[in-house]
């Protein structure tokens, strides 16, 4: 497997130039979207080019030449990263107006402020979630409900819900500096939130705060303060900043595969079928959703030579689902590419995603991993515009770690319509009400340091806090 683990190193030194000219600040929109795409087109290829595990399912890669399929993965990830580094370059004319996807306020808001809006919207998620309790018999039943029965329907809209008061319960815990009850109080509303929305059968809200918290710590507790304060400007270079950020994703993973455990105890006493009996490397790929890649070989593999490409079937369902039906009326449900693929092969309802790259290719075949690469470049570069000021608002962080790594991860998929209508458009809504209505932490005569901003090529910089006094 010498050639295969040579095109994985040859992906990384790709991803690595992209990385280095795309990439103002290690936790910027851009960096986000490469490091979701480096844990699931580099890390997972690269376990299977060492050995350490197989493709999955592993009945379904029985009769095919693996090593041949990751030369091809790798050559579409090279194509794919460097499309992806032009539509953010050569796109770059479209960032301000792409950018209306994205939330931007005018300033913080008040600690005050941030601190009676978590509290009020974890009430609303637990009167919510307590509802449909009492519908499915409790919080299991809600979970057999979501994840085994797939039968909540249209309340799955109310899980922005807990996904905004966690964040909100995150700004107001950076934002609180010296008040250790208020701290407390909303490290507890952020773990309620995580914990209705884990009943809902979802990890995402408990996962993101957690890396919230933890990266968050780099940017506005006293580690992020020292490095901030480099002349140079690189906060990797800081030994203590770049250990501690290298424990985020250990951290974050093993909470995934925790939760992964405790919601598969629940429903069936036990570990999935799926990961149980398997080795360690897979049962964590599978807990923890690394197992994209996998997908993306299939389709390499079949398409288009047994099964025909969809072309754009996908997005155009995907965006016409995305429409509420009280507007449109009642609408055929939508079948993503990660459902359809997993009903080409076995009969189940579970989705097996093959990443942004996946839905591009299935739709349009190897053109389409260009088209895709390009839209997604503008897209995480309109991201990185629009979240330019994370580094002085601690909600504005904890904003882009929804859009960049649940809406848009990696990039521009077939559902990526459809999430951001029900993310991220209450998320845009809420900001603009604040816009309009909510007094801001600069209002009233307190004195705010003037940012810096980094700046590209194309002028989309990322604003610096300003130096400790």
């Amino acid at each position: 497997m010498i050639v295969p683990l040579l095109a994985v190193a040859a992906s990384l030194v790709v991803w690595g130039l992209v990385y280095r000219s795309l990439v103002h600040h290690p936790l910027d929109a851009m960096a986000l979207t490469l490091y979701y795409l480096a844990l699931q087109l580099l890390w997972r290829p690269l376990m299977l080019a060492t050995g350490l595990d197989t493709p999955f399912p592993t009945q379904l890669f029985e009769q095919r030449d693996t090593e041949a399929l990751l030369l091809l993965g790798q050559a579409v990830v090279v194509g794919f990263l460097l499309a992806l580094w032009a539509g953010a370059r050569l796109l770059s004319p479209l960032v301000r107006p792409v950018s209306v996807l994205f939330p931007q306020f005018r300033g913080p808001m008040a600690p005050r402020t941030l601190i009676v809006l978590a509290v009020v919207l974890t009430a609303a998620a637990f009167v919510a979630t307590a509802a449909l309790w009492v519908r499915y018999g409790g919080p299991a039943g809600l979970l057999q409900a979501s994840k085994v029965d797939r039968d909540i329907g249209d309340s799955r809209a109310l899980r922005a819900i807990p996904m905004l008061a966690a964040l909100l319960g995150v700004a107001a815990f950076f934002s609180a500096r010296v008040i250790t009850l208020q701290r407390v109080l909303m490290f507890g509303l952020i773990a309620v939130n995580g914990y209705l929305s884990w009943t809902w059968g979802a990890r995402d809200v408990p996962v993101l705060s957690v890396v919230a918290l933890l990266a968050g710590s780099l940017i506005f507790g006293a580690t992020g303060r020292r490095a901030a304060r480099r002349p140079d400007g690189h906060w990797l270079r800081d030994p203590r900043w770049r250990r501690r950020f290298l424990l985020v994703p250990v951290l974050a993973l093993l909470l995934a595969f925790t939760l992964r455990t405790a919601r598969d105890t629940v429903l069936w006493g036990d570990l999935a079928p799926t990961i149980v009996g398997q080795g360690a490397v897979r049962q964590v790929a599978v807990a923890t959703n690394n197992t994209f890649y996998d997908a993306l070989l299939l389709y390499l593999d079949d398409w288009p030579d047994r099964f025909d490409l969809t072309g754009g079937d996908d997005f155009v369902d995907g965006s016409v689902a995305a429409v509420p039906s009280v507007l449109v009326g009642p609408q055929e449900p939508f079948v993503s590419p990660a459902v359809q693929l997993a009903q080409t092969y076995i009969d189940r309802n579970n989705g097996f995603p093959a990443t942004a790259v996946g839905d591009w290719y299935v739709n349009f075949g190897f053109p389409g991993i260009v088209l895709g690469g390009l839209l997604s470049g503008l897209v995480a570069r309109a991201g990185q515009f629009a979240f330019r000021r994370f580094l002085r608002d601690p909600l504005v962080w904890g904003f882009s770690l929804v859009f960049m790594i649940r809406i848009f991860p990696g990039g521009v998929w077939a559902t990526s319509a459809p999430k951001w209508v029900a993310l991220g458009l209450p998320i845009l809504a809420f900001t603009w009400l604040v816009n309009m209505f909510v007094r801001r932490a600069g209002e009233g005569g307190e004195n705010q340091p003037a940012p810096t901003q980094t700046a590209g090529e194309d002028g989309v910089g990322t604003e610096r806090k300003a130096p400790a006094r």
